[in-house]
C-alpha cells in the first residue's frame, strides 16, 4: 500500500496510529514537519496479511520522490483532511496514480476530530464526487483521526478488504526492483530497499546493477517486513544484503535485475496529457520519471501533430541517460522546469527502430502494437506483433522474455487452435516465425533463382539447397532447415519445381538465341570431328577463343551438350555420344562373342583408340553397368547382354 495526498494532511502522523511506526526519520523531516523522503513501514493484519507501506512525501517539491515511491505499489490510501479538502497535491497526486496504472485503494478522511459532523459529511461528498468516473470510484471513504484514534479499527478492516480482494500479481521472467534506499551497515555490509516490480529471487541467487557494466552481485539475506525470508517475488517489500556492491557504485535510478538487460536510450510509447494541460506540437521537451529513475527527454509525436490535455497519442520518447525498461513500464511526464506534471504514459517498444519520418505505414502499425499491449486480453496478437518484429524465427523463451512473460503463459497461447504462425521443431525446440518473414524469405528464394538462372541460362535445372542457402546468405544447421521447409513450401503451391535435389522457378526453360545455338553447334562439330580422340577443355578453349566464346559460356555448352546427351563431359575432356554410342556396341558384341573377357589392350585394339580415350571409355561403361573390369579383364554383364536384345 502506498499513501498519497497533500502536504500536511496527516498522511505520516496516520501510518504512526496504523503500525506504530514513525516514517519521518530524517532530521530535517522532524524539524519541518513535513516528509522529504520516503518512508516505509509495514501493517501485520493477522496471519494471511503483512502489508508493506511506502509513505510519501505530500509536498510539491518532492513530486519526484511521490512518483518513486507510488511505482510498484498495489493499491493506494488516499489521504485527505476533512478541515482542508481535495487540495492542488491531492489531485496531482490522484492523477499519478491513474496514469501510474493503481486501481484499487480507498480514501482515509483525516483530522475528522478538528470538525464536526456536517463539514465531515460534507468533505465526504466532495470526495465522491473528485473520484467519480475513476478506478476509485467506488472505493471506501472512512472518516479517521491520527491524533485520538477515531476509525482507525475501521480504516485496518477496510484496508484487509481490499487486500484480500486485489488479484495476484503474475510472475514475470525477470526480475526487477528499483533501488529507492541504500545502507553499508557494520558487520553486514552492503543492504538496498525497493518495491519488486516482478519475477522472483531467492536468497544465493546472483543480481546485477543495471545501467551500468558491473559484476554480478550475490544476495547474502532477505527480509521483507523485517523478517528474514529466502525469497521475495513481486509485489514485496524488499531489503536484500548484497555481496559485491560498493556504495559508490549506486546512482540514484538505477535497478537490480536477474540477468542483465539492454541499455535504451529510445522507446515508442503511448502518452497521455492530463485535463487542463496546454497542447504540444510534433517536438518538445519535458522530465521522464519512471521508478526512481529520471532523465530530460525529447518527445516526438508520431500519429498526431498537436496533443492536448485530455488527448493521448504515440510518440517516440529520446531519453538524455540511459534506462532499462521493458514494455509495458509506465512513466509520468513533467514540464522540463520540473515544476508541473503534464502526464505520462505506458511503453509500447522498448527497442524501436528510429522513426525519421511518419508515414502512414508507421502509424498504422503502432496503433496496431498499441492496440495489442494495452488490451490485457489479448495476448495473441501481443505475441504475434513480437513475433513480427523480431523478423526472425524465434522460441517461445524468447517470446517471454522479451515481454517479461511466464513461458508457460506463451507456450499456453501458441497452442491454441489455429494460433497464425509458422512452426518450426528443429533440434527439440520449437520455433516462431511471421508470415511476413517467410514471404520476405521466399522472395529471396524467387529472386536468387532467377538471378541463376539468368547466369546459367542453358541449365534447365537450378542449384541445390546448400547452394541456394548461401545466395540468400543463410548459414547451415537451423537457417538452411528453414530454407528446406520454405521450399518445400513453394513446391507445394507450384511456385517452384524440383528436379532431383534441384530446385528452379516453375516456368524456366532453356532458351537458344542465334548466336548461342550457332556456337554450341560449332562446339559439338568440333567435339563430334575428334572421333575416338577424346578432346580437352585446354585445346577447346583455345579454338574457343577465335569464336569469340569466354570460358564460362564454354563450360555452359559443354554442360548443356551433356544433359542433353549430346556429348560426355567429365570436366577436363569430352568425347561426342554417337561415338560413344558406336564403341559401345562393338564392344559388347566383341565380348558376347569372347566369354574369356578382353583386356584393355585388345579393346585398344578394336577400336583404335589412345590409352588415355580407353580408360574414359572404361569408366562410362562401367558406370552404365553394362561391362564389369576383373583385374585387366572386360566382361559383359547381365544388363549389357539386354542392351544388346533390345537395339
Amino acid at each position: 500500500m502506498g499513501t498519497a495526498g497533500h502536504v500536511d494532511h496527516g498522511k505520516t502522523a496516520l501510518i504512526r496510529m496504523l503500525t506504530g511506526i514513525d516514517c519521518d526519520t530524517h532530521k530535517e523531516e522532524k524539524e519541518r514537519g513535513i516528509t522529504i523522503n520516503l518512508g516505509f513501514a509495514h501493517l501485520e493484519l493477522d496471519d494471511d496479511f503483512s502489508i508493506g507501506i511506502v509513505d510519501v512525501p505530500g509536498h510539491k517539491d518532492f513530486v519526484k520522490t511521490m512518483v518513486a515511491g507510488a511505482y510498484g505499489i498495489d493499491f493506494v490510501l488516499l489521504v485527505i483532511a476533512a478541515d482542508s479538502g481535495i487540495m492542488p497535491q491531492t489531485k496531482e497526486h490522484f492523477n499519478i496514480l491513474k496514469m501510474l496504472g493503481i486501481r484499487h485503494g480507498l480514501v482515509a478522511l483525516n483530522k475528522c476530530d478538528l470538525v464536526d459532523d456536517e463539514t465531515a459529511e460534507l468533505a465526504r461528498l466532495e470526495i465522491m464526487e473528485f473520484l467519480e468516473g475513476s478506478p476509485l470510484e467506488h472505493a471506501p471513504v472512512v472518516p479517521v483521526s491520527s491524533i485520538t484514534g477515531q476509525g482507525i479499527d475501521l480504516l485496518k478492516e477496510e484496508i484487509k478488504q481490499i487486500a484480500a480482494s486485489i488479484p495476484e500479481k503474475k510472475l514475470s521472467s525477470v526480475f526487477r526492483m528499483y533501488i529507492d534506499r541504500i545502507f553499508n551497515i557494520r558487520g553486514i555490509g552492503i543492504v538496498v530497499t525497493g518495491s519488486v516490480l516482478g519475477g522472483k529471487i531467492n536468497v544465493g541467487r546472483e543480481l546485477y546493477l543495471m545501467p551500468g557494466n558491473f559484476d554480478a552481485l550475490k544476495i547474502k539475506n532477505i527480509e521483507r517486513h523485517g523478517q528474514p525470508v529466502d525469497s521475495v517475488m513481486s509485489g514485496d517489500r524488499a531489503a536484500i544484503n548484497l555481496s559485491g556492491l560498493k556504495y559508490e557504485d549506486f546512482q540514484r535510478g538505477m535497478l537490480l535485475a536477474d540477468k542483465p538487460l539492454k541499455e535504451i536510450s529510445m522507446i515508442d510509447a503511448l502518452i497521455e496529457f492530463f485535463p487542463g494541460i496546454q497542447r504540444i506540437e510534433i517536438w518538445s521537451q519535458m522530465i521522464f520519471h519512471t521508478g526512481t529513475f529520471s532523465s530530460v527527454a525529447r518527445i516526438h509525436l508520431l500519429n498526431k501533430d498537436e496533443l492536448s490535455g485530455g488527448d493521448s497519442a504515440i510518440a517516440q520518447i529520446h531519453l538524455e541517460k540511459p534506462a532499462i525498461l521493458l514494455n509495458n513500464d509506465r512513466f509520468i511526464l513533467r514540464n522540463s522546469s520540473s515544476d508541473l506534471t503534464i502526464g505520462g504514459g505506458q511503453i509500447i517498444d522498448n527497442h524501436p527502430l528510429h522513426h525519421k519520418r511518419r508515414t502512414e505505414k508507421l502509424r498504422f502499425s503502432l496503433e496496431k502494437l498499441t492496440n495489442a499491449i494495452t488490451d490485457y486480453e489479448n495476448q495473441a496478437a501481443l505475441i504475434l506483433l513480437e513475433i513480427e518484429k523480431a523478423n526472425k524465427p524465434v522460441t517461445p523463451l524468447q517470446i517471454a522474455e522479451t515481454l517479461g512473460k511466464q513461458l508457460h503463459e506463451i507456450e499456453k497461447t501458441i497452442q491454441g487452435e489455429n494460433f497464425p504462425a509458422h512452426h518450426y521443431f528443429f533440434e527439440n525446440k520449437l520455433f516462431l516465425a511471421s508470415e511476413t518473414y517467410v514471404n520476405h524469405l521466399k522472395n529471396k528464394i524467387f529472386l536468387a533463382l532467377k538471378d541463376w538462372h539468368e547466369q546459367n541460362p542453358l541449365k534447365e535445372t537450378g542449384p541445390e539447397a546448400k547452394e541456394l542457402a548461401g545466395k540468400v546468405k543463410l548459414q547451415q544447421g537451423f537457417e538452411l532447415f528453414v530454407l528446406q521447409k520454405t521450399l518445400e513450401e513453394m513446391i507445394a503451391a507450384k511456385d517452384l519445381k524440383k528436379t532431383g535435389s534441384a530446385f528452379s522457378l516453375k516456368d524456366h526453360k532453356v532458351k537458344l538465341d542465334r548466336k548461342m545455338h550457332e556456337q554450341i553447334t560449332w562446339l559439338e562439330e568440333i567435339i563430334h570431328s575428334a572421333n575416338i580422340q577424346r578432346t580437352s577443355l585446354n585445346e577447346i578453349e583455345a579454338s574457343a577463343k577465335l569464336n569469340e566464346i569466354r570460358r564460362g559460356q564454354l563450360i555452359m555448352y559443354l554442360q548443356y551438350l551433356t544433359a542433353n546427351g549430346k556429348i560426355y563431359f567429365n570436366g577436363e575432356e569430352a568425347i561426342h555420344a554417337s561415338v560413344v554410342d558406336g564403341i559401345r556396341n562393338k564392344l559388347l558384341n566383341k565380348l558376347v562373342e569372347t566369354p574369356r573377357g578382353i583386356n584393355e589392350k585388345e579393346f585398344r585394339m578394336l577400336v583404335d583408340g589412345t590409352k588415355r580415350a580407353i580408360q574414359a571409355l572404361i569408366n562410362i561403361f562401367t558406370q552404365e553397368g553394362i561391362i564389369e573390369k576383373q583385374t585387366f579383364y572386360l566382361y559383359i554383364t547381365d544388363k549389357g547382354r539386354e542392351y544388346l536384345t533390345n537395339k
